[in-house]
């Protein structure tokens, strides 16, 4: 496993999938958001949604969209 100081090389076409995947990632994580957001205003109104319907928010981190800033800005 590499450690923090290691630098390893990346040929253009890997570098491409690396930013496909993560472009992917970010996507789903900001529909993921909208959707928990939306069924939080819901209950707030007093809209019930049935717990086996709710999203599931995959991190529960408030760093995940600076996260995938990082590994975006470590490609290049």
């Amino acid at each position: 496993m590499a450690d923090a100081n290691s630098t390893r090389t990346l040929n253009d076409e890997t570098i491409v999938r690396i930013r496909d995947a993560l472009l992917i990632g970010l996507a789903a994580y900001g529909e993921i958001e909208r959707l928990f957001n939306a069924q939080t205003t819901q209950a707030r109104v007093g809209v019930a949604v049935k717990e086996d319907l709710r999203v599931i928010h995959p991190t529960g981190a408030e760093d995940t969209v600076s996260r995938f800033a990082d590994a975006l800005r470590a490609l290049d």
